[in-house]
């Protein structure tokens, strides 16, 4: 038995080499900045606004992807106009909806405004896709 030890350590079954410390020291040191926070990933920055106006032998457009705005109207007399600086022109393109009762509802987008028809004392809510 006492020949067994050194045959052991020769053999290399319980000797380790120099490259695992190194290597559990950086798996520890990636393992601490995962618990501490440092590889979290940044969400991305939103989209900023942008203007594009374009021309062509047969006319021109100009076309503004900005935050879309949203909100609500009473329509008193059926009819409701909404003022915001928001909408550039008769091409954007305006989603609504009478969320009083299943009417028919006309919207109609102006250069700062929306002109908005349907029911008497429906509520209409709106909003600028693009």
């Amino acid at each position: 038995m006492r020949g067994m030890v050194p045959m052991f350590a020769r053999a290399g079954i319980f000797t380790f080499s120099r490259t695992f410390p190194r290597l559990m020291i950086a798996g520890l040191a990636v393992a601490g900045l995962m618990a501490s926070g440092c590889l979290q990933v940044a969400p991305q920055p939103p989209v900023p606004p942008t203007t594009m106006n374009s021309w062509g032998p047969m006319g021109g457009f100009s076309m503004s992807s900005g935050a879309p705005c949203t909100g609500k109207a009473t329509l008193s007399d059926g009819t409701a106009s909404v003022s915001d600086a928001c909408f550039t022109g008769a091409d954007n393109i305006v989603m609504c909806t009478d969320t009083t009762a299943a009417n028919p509802v006309r919207c109609t987008p102006a250069y700062g405004s929306l002109s908005i028809s349907g029911g008497v004392g429906d509520t209409v809510s709106y909003a600028r896709i693009r």
